[in-house]
């Protein structure tokens, strides 16, 4: 039994290096992906909502809300039943997106944030996979996309803070955390990340 997340920027490369465990993983029944917000049926709602429904205009603390609903959503309903059959969890986000995000990012008070945390009695994840890469390789693969979510379309200055946001989780948590180069060749960040899993959690 183990619980892993996937946390980075968008156009990090995470997305697709869960793609590639997924296909290593396909005949394992033992371990299952899900991912935040969007993987319940509450969570596909509310992944319309602060992605895509622009004509709804949130609040930067009811956004923070939105999200964290659907990361509490996804443990109760997928994660935690999971973990109860010992079977290993590989999550892409969790709430250090949140702490990432809407903390470092949109300015809220992270405090609040961590307490909300706390009072949610998440469990913290085993190991997490920072795919890290900098602003202008972000800029660079983002006008690469035909169409951006509205998070995407974030000034740079946010993105920026929540680089900064996850450099500071990596060494608050550096015993749980792995940051990987998001720029290095993807078959080589797979292997990468499958020694990892193997040597930390004697999977894959």
């Amino acid at each position: 039994m183990s619980f892993i997340t996937f946390e980075g920027i968008d156009c990090s490369g995470k997305t697709t290096q869960i793609e590639y465990l997924k296909k290593h993983f396909k005949n394992n029944k033992n371990v299952i992906f899900t991912s935040n917000p969007g993987e319940t049926h509450l969570g596909k709602e509310l992944r319309k909502i602060l992605l895509h429904r622009k004509d709804l205009k949130l609040s930067e603390i009811n956004e923070l809300f939105l999200f964290f609903t659907g990361i509490q959503d996804n443990y109760e309903k997928i994660i935690l039943p999971a973990l109860a059959q010992k079977k290993t969890v590989l999550c892409d986000r969790y709430y250090d997106s949140t702490i990432a995000y809407q903390g470092f990012g949109r300015g809220l008070d992270l405090k609040k944030i961590l307490k909300l945390v706390e009072a949610s009695a998440l469990p913290e994840p085993q190991l997490t996979f920072l795919f890290r890469i900098d602003i202008d390789v972000f800029e660079e693969r983002s006008n690469n996309k035909n169409k951006k979510d509205k998070m995407e379309s974030s000034k740079q200055q946010f993105y920026k803070d929540v680089i900064k946001g996850y450099d500071q989780l990596a060494k608050i948590h550096k015993n749980r955390y792995i940051v990987l180069d998001g720029t290095e060749p993807i078959e080589l960040l797979h292997r990468e990340i499958k020694e990892v899993l193997k040597d930390r959690l004697k999977i894959c």
